[in-house]
């Protein structure tokens, strides 16, 4: 009689077990909270340039979360003498900040200056490469930037202009280095594209490595 009984206590206890994994489940608790989330084309920013470009290199570099947002900012020069073209793009995913993307036009200076100014601060110094040819750049798993000719001199008081772009990676997906630095420099690419156009620049761009 006794094991029967305590057959009796296992089985009612198996079934309250089954019956709270449901009510989890229904309401998302541990462990069936996360469900990955999918990157909407069409809610990427404008200002990254060519939408799924963008999509699959934020894929592969952004962690999993079950839903992310962007934000968007772009101001436009008003006029061919002025310096105003700005634009921010801001990632997150489940109320976490997951990336950044600025662009601002600036006046042109060595590359060394621009890297310390504008880029070192997202990344250790010796971490940082270039990989483009033509262009000032420099890129690491983290931050990827490209420094692009766009205004030429005798346009905006003060010289030759430049659209500056980097794209910091504040949080990680499982990509390697490699890989989380090849995707940051094409978003990057495709991100200083789009300014030099909306940004009504002269000067001839080449962004070939």
């Amino acid at each position: 009689m006794k094991f029967r009984r305590n057959g009796y206590v296992i089985a009612v206890a198996a079934v309250m077990l089954v019956a709270l994994g449901g009510v989890a489940y229904l309401f998302r608790a541990p462990p069936f909270s996360k469900e990955k989330g999918e990157i909407d084309a069409s809610a990427v920013c404008d200002s990254l340039g060519s939408a799924s470009q963008a999509r699959r290199a934020l894929t592969s570099v952004l962690p999993e979360k079950t839903s992310y947002a962007f934000d968007d900012e772009v101001h436009l020069r008003v006029g061919d003498h002025d310096d105003s073209y700005r634009s921010y793009c801001s990632i997150s995913g489940d109320g976490d900040q997951l990336m950044s993307v600025s662009t601002t036009m600036m006046r042109d200076e060595p590359l060394e200056g621009w890297i310390n100014s504008e880029v070192v601060e997202f990344a250790g110094r010796q971490q940082l490469t270039p990989f483009l040819a033509k262009i000032k750049s420099a890129a690491s798993p983290s931050v990827a930037a490209v420094f692009m000719p766009c205004v030429s001199p005798g346009k905006i008081p003060g010289g030759q202009y430049n659209i500056s772009a980097v794209v910091h990676l504040e949080k990680a997906g499982k990509a390697s280095d490699t890989d989380r630095r090849m995707a940051l420099i094409e978003l990057t690419k495709s991100t200083v594209a789009y300014a030099h156009d909306k940004g009504n620049c002269d000067m001839s761009s080449d962004l070939s490595p």
